[in-house]
C-alpha cells in the first residue's frame, strides 16, 4: 500500500472514530456501568476496528457496534473484569440530576446475565430493532425476543415498575 493510500485510509478511520465515539461510549457505559471500563471498551473496540479497517467493512458503524458488544460479552467471561480495586474512595460529588435513577437502573442492569443485558441495552437504550440486535449478537430473532422478554421480567421484578418507564431520554450522554 502506498504512503498516500495509507494516509487516506488513516484519515478516513480518524474521521469515522471521532464521529462514532460518542455513540460507542454511550453503549459501552450502559453495558459496563462504569466510566473507566467504558472508555477502555471503546478504545479496544476502535483498535479492533482499525486493525480490519478498509473496503471489506461494508457498514463501519454496524461493525463497530458489533465489535463493541461482542468484546464486552467476552470480557464478562473473565474473572478479572469484575474486580474494581481502588486505593481510596473518591470524594467527588455526583453530578446534579438523576443520580438515584441512574444508580437504580445500573443496579438492575447489573443483575442480568451479560447477553441479556446486551439485548436490553441494544433494544431499549440504543433503540435498535429486534432484527438488528439479532444480527449484532449472532442470534435468531426468536432468541432475542425470548431473552428480552425474560430480562424485562427480571427487571420488572427488581424495579417494581416497567423498565421502559425508567429510561429517560438521552441516557446518558
Amino acid at each position: 500500500m502506498s504512503t498516500q493510500a495509507r494516509a487516506a485510509q488513516e484519515a478516513a478511520f480518524t474521521e469515522f472514530a471521532q464521529a462514532r465515539m460518542p455513540h460507542l461510549y454511550r453503549s459501552a457505559w450502559l453495558l459496563c456501568g462504569d466510566r473507566h471500563r467504558a472508555e477502555d471498551l471503546v478504545q479496544e473496540t476502535l483498535a479492533r476496528v482499525y486493525a480490519r479497517w478498509g473496503p471489506a467493512i461494508a457498514n463501519p458503524a454496524a461493525y463497530a457496534q458489533t465489535t463493541l458488544t461482542r468484546t464486552w460479552i467476552s470480557q464478562q467471561r473473565r474473572r478479572s473484569t469484575h474486580e474494581r480495586p481502588v486505593e481510596r474512595l473518591p470524594e467527588a460529588q455526583a453530578p446534579a440530576g438523576q443520580e438515584e435513577l441512574r444508580l437504580t437502573l445500573l443496579t438492575a442492569l447489573a443483575g442480568l446475565e451479560p447477553l441479556d443485558r446486551a439485548v436490553v441495552v441494544l433494544r431499549h437504550l440504543d433503540d435498535l430493532s429486534t432484527e438488528e440486535v439479532a444480527h449484532l449478537l449472532g442470534l435468531s430473532n426468536g432468541a432475542v425476543r425470548k431473552r428480552l422478554m425474560r430480562a424485562l421480567q427480571r427487571l420488572r421484578d427488581h424495579l417494581d415498575v416497567p423498565f421502559t418507564d425508567l429510561v429517560p431520554e438521552g441516557v446518558p450522554s
